[in-house]
């Protein structure tokens, strides 16, 4: 029997039994892997299998002393199970409905995570036939690059188990490609962009990444079952990660001045409100966007609206705009 499936059907058996297991059981439960070898090596293969349950996030206990009636293993159930669910009609909509609505970010790396967790929740609570049908599909198959869907599915991994991960890294703003080490703390989407937040080894500082930047990464092979760091006690991922692109921090602050044309300059005044400060110019508005840390990230913003919009400062702006622009009268990226 395959390692993984033996310690998967260890798992199914231990939860099975309402009391402890000895050892002496397992073995009579699945010879051809304890009984079969010296001593010595079936303990070694069991010592192993137990390490990978509690891996798993399990907790396995040996129950030993005179307070049990049966010593033996055991999978504390009321440790980890969660309590029954307790959700009226209208609560179990909202729920359905925000996570429907968590499914369409495109990419996701927990896009199957929440897929699963819908259908446990639906099959748990009676209403599967009812509230499934929406999700009874995987998530759609995501618009961003398959590099880019392969980088986050292994930043999440990364994430999960705490392991430094390397990567070739083009940043925008300067034009270059760095090698970064870095020790990712999470990640976040924002106007349909992930960014990956974590320390980077070479700035010596949190910095932000754009996933879709990453041209190259790999997770530190060497002891998987090891954490390579611990994320700063009290991080809030969301403190690291403003709510507008254009002020995650790549360069210095420095302020950008567009000017858009109706019915364009009523949309972006209703939609960013106070976080721009706006002046009439005849029927269009000049939008003064302060202390603006990252200029690439006000690109979507201008292109969306190209002939509605036009930059007045600063002068690197109307250059990337300019240069994007070229990119896509010639047919390549925008």
């Amino acid at each position: 029997m395959k390692k993984a499936e033996r310690v998967l059907d260890l798992v199914a058996f231990l939860l099975d039994s309402r009391e402890p297991v000895s050892f002496e059981e397992i073995r009579n439960a699945f010879p051809e892997d304890y009984q079969e070898g010296s001593e010595t090596a079936v303990a070694r293969k069991f010592e192993r299998d137990k390490a990978d349950i509690v891996e798993l996030g399990l907790p396995l206990a040996l129950r030993i002393g005179e307070e049990y009636d049966k010593e033996g293993y055991v999978i504390e159930r009321d440790s980890y199970e969660l309590p029954g669910l307790d959700l009226g009609p209208e609560e179990l909509a909202l729920l359905f409905l925000a996570g429907s609505a968590a499914l369409q970010i495109e990419g996701s790396p927990f896009g199957r995570d929440l897929h699963l967790a819908m259908n446990k929740i639906a099959f748990s609570t009676g209403l599967d036939e009812v509230l499934m049908r929406p999700f009874s599909t995987a998530p759609a198959s995501p618009a961003h690059s398959p590099r880019q869907q392969e980088n986050l599915e292994a930043l999440h991994r990364a994430i999960a188990a705490r392991k430094t991960v390397t990567m070739t890294y083009h940043g925008l703003w300067r034009d270059e490609i760095t090698q970064r080490k870095v020790d990712p703390y999470g990640l976040a989407y924002r106007r349909g962009d992930w960014i990956l937040v974590g320390h980077c080894h070479l700035r010596k500082d949190v910095r932000q990444f754009h996933v879709g930047r990453i041209r190259g990464l790999a997770v530190n092979p060497l002891k998987p079952r090891s954490p390579d760091f611990e994320a700063p006690e009290g991080f809030v991922l969301s403190e690291h990660v403003p709510a507008q692109p254009w002020w995650i921090r790549v360069h210095d602050p420095v302020d950008a001045r567009i000017r858009f044309e109706p019915p364009v300059a009523e949309a972006i005044a209703s939609e960013l409100g106070p976080a721009v400060r706006a002046e009439s110019d005849g029927e269009a508005r000049i939008f003064t966007f302060e202390g603006v840390t990252y200029l690439g990230g006000l690109l979507p913003l201008v292109l969306m609206h190209r002939a509605r919009a036009r930059v007045l400062a600063p002068a690197e702006l109307a250059d990337e705009v300019r240069a994007a622009l070229e990119r896509i009268a010639e047919g390549g990226e925008g």
